[in-house]
């Protein structure tokens, strides 16, 4: 494939897997043309392999040594069923207190991290009631542009659900509530949606704290409350990390969480 076409395709597609590459040259991705072109462009520098049949384009004078693809853009093509979840899925939104480096990505394959130049991305199994990255608005998946191309990425509803499930994956119970801090809007009863779905009675015990909490600010509807009241734990449990000795009961909701988010000393109030 003459340079003077493959530019425009390397121009609209930062990132692109092999097998959008071979649809724009009348391909199929299998075929040894199509290895060759590659191999080719790999060698002139208009390109950079990241991954197995994933690559970056190379804007015109930057050079492929160091290029740094950006991480949310490749860290969704390393799989072509990876959706940027938990606290990657918060920085997409613009609702993340610090940066990480780190892109996590919920895939039905096996879990585990991949580093590549620039990030790591963190693979994690779908969490319970999670719909796919074909899911819509409801299922909890949207889509957001990234460099002229869709991302697939957790809703902010979604999104908060599963990181009161895997506390663990935000960073910590500070980093979580210094970003929930930062968040202006909030469907209510999605948010209790995919808490039901997630059937973690001591995520819900924790989500309902902070709900209550900021039922003003984010106009909680009381039947929200309500449900998560029936979906909270019948009996005290620790929450977010919280440890025997050092926790702090969060009232009505029968979870032990850190003191510190009881009683917010930390810095993001």
């Amino acid at each position: 494939m003459p340079r003077l076409v493959s530019a425009p395709f390397f121009s609209e597609h930062p990132v692109f897997r092999r097998a959008e590459y071979a649809a724009a040259v009348g391909r199929l991705p299998g075929d040894k043309v199509v290895t060759a072109m590659l191999a080719q462009h790999l060698k002139a520098g208009n390109i950079q392999r990241i991954a197995r049949e994933v690559f970056v384009s190379i804007p015109q004078h930057a050079k492929a040594r160091g290029w740094t693809a950006d991480r949310f853009l490749a860290a969704s093509r390393l799989r072509p069923d990876g959706v940027i979840a938990y606290h990657s899925a918060l920085e997409l939104h613009g609702y993340a207190y610090s940066e990480w480096n780190q892109v996590q990505v919920v895939s039905a394959g096996e879990p585990g991290t991949y580093k590549t130049t620039g990030f790591v991305c963190r693979f994690v199994k779908p969490p319970r009631g999670y719909s796919g990255p074909q899911g819509t608005m409801e299922d909890g998946v949207t889509t957001v542009d990234r460099l002229g191309l869709d991302v697939k990425v957790t809703t902010v509803e979604c999104t908060v659900a599963d990181l009161f499930d895997r506390h663990d994956l935000a960073g910590g119970a500070e980093e979580l509530f210094n970003s929930l801090d930062l968040v202006v809007r909030v469907d209510a009863d999605a948010l209790a949606r995919h808490t039901r779905a997630r059937g973690n009675a001591t995520a819900a015990g924790a989500l309902g704290f902070w709900l209550e909490r900021e039922r003003e600010q984010l106009a909680v509807p009381g039947r929200v409350l309500e449900e998560l009241q029936t979906l909270a734990p019948a009996g005290l449990r620790y929450a977010l990390g919280a440890k025997p000795g050092s926790g702090k009961t969060a009232r009505g909701w029968n979870v032990i969480l850190p003191a510190n988010v009881v009683e917010r000393r930390f810095e993001g109030l």
